[in-house]
């Protein structure tokens, strides 16, 4: 009961990052190409900096973790870099349904092939019922009504988006291999390879884009500053009391109930916050979502 209540919160603070972080996208008064590196810059930063302070300000990591750790933030950056580009390029329905499945195959393979994971039958129905949901939440945008006029699209996009799919697994795989080979230490260390490392490279991006600019590139305004924080803050306790809870629930279902949890969330803020219609598809991935959750968390009890 504790696993799945931890779940629920970590569900909520992901989805308060992705709520904050579209509202501070919005307000941010610089040029929009720079918006993601400048975002990416700060989080990364403010992230390794909580993390490192609440972690008791110990900083030793073995081999291991550096390997891994900087594994995983190349997988941060690549996931940054291959959003923006498909997002720009084709359907976000389609780069969606790509970030989210390689959200849940990736680790899934990892753990059942590699560390010998046991799941029960049931908990192969929720995640096969979490990707049909993905597929119906998306629908809107990967199927074309008659009468509207279907446009080509660059075959990178599909590059694009099976890079994607491979980060966002890839980032949550070296973050379940670490903790598995190390037993659960060194959560500190790890967080702060991952998230340090991407907020440099953020940054030189923003430079290498900006020059003589880049100082007024990281500027913003009380509004921008305020969702920044917020989504900074949500995002730092998230990330740490996931990487605890890896050590509670094999990484295939957690990672199956937030993503699909997360999804919710913003289906329902997007709705009731910025009025986006839920169309009959939605309302069919929501609840299948909302069955998917009921059975993994039945078996995780």
């Amino acid at each position: 009961m504790v696993s799945v209540l931890l779940i629920a919160l970590v569900i909520l603070l992901y989805s308060f990052q992705t709520l904050f972080c579209r509202l501070y996208n919005q307000a941010y008064p610089g040029r929009e190409d720079v918006s993601p590196f400048v975002y990416c810059a700060y989080y990364g930063v403010f992230v390794s900096a909580a993390t490192f302070l609440f972690g008791g300000c110990t900083f030793h990591p073995s081999w291991q973790t550096v390997l891994f750790g900087l594994l995983n933030a190349f997988a941060l950056l690549l996931y940054n870099v291959t959003l923006i580009k498909a997002t720009a390029m084709g359907s976000y329905a389609i780069a969606n349904l790509s970030l989210l499945s390689g959200g849940i195959l990736i680790p899934l393979l990892e753990s059942v092939l590699i560390f010998d994971a046991k799941l029960v039958p049931i908990q192969y129905i929720g995640i096969f019922l979490m990707l049909v949901a993905f597929g119906f939440l998306n629908a809107d945008g990967l199927f074309k009504s008659k009468g509207e006029k279907k446009e080509k699209t660059d075959k990178m996009f599909y590059v694009y988006c099976a890079l994607l799919l491979l980060a966002n697994g890839a980032y949550g795989a070296f973050f379940n291999a670490q903790q598995k080979i190390l037993e659960e230490a060194e959560r500190t260390e790890m967080i702060i390879l991952t998230f340090l490392p991407s907020a440099v490279i953020g940054a030189l991006i923003v430079f290498s884009k900006a020059k003589k600019n880049t100082l007024a590139c990281f500027r913003q305004t009380p509004k921008s500053t305020l969702h920044l924080i917020l989504c900074c803050i949500s995002a730092t306790v998230a990330i740490n009391l996931l990487v605890y809870i890896m050590s509670l629930i094999d990484v295939a279902v957690l990672f199956t109930v937030e993503n699909g949890g997360v999804l919710i969330m913003s289906a329902l803020y997007a709705a009731f916050l910025f009025k986006e219609k839920i169309t009959l598809p939605k309302a069919i991935g929501l609840v299948i979502a909302v069955v998917s959750m009921a059975l993994l968390g039945y078996a995780t009890a």
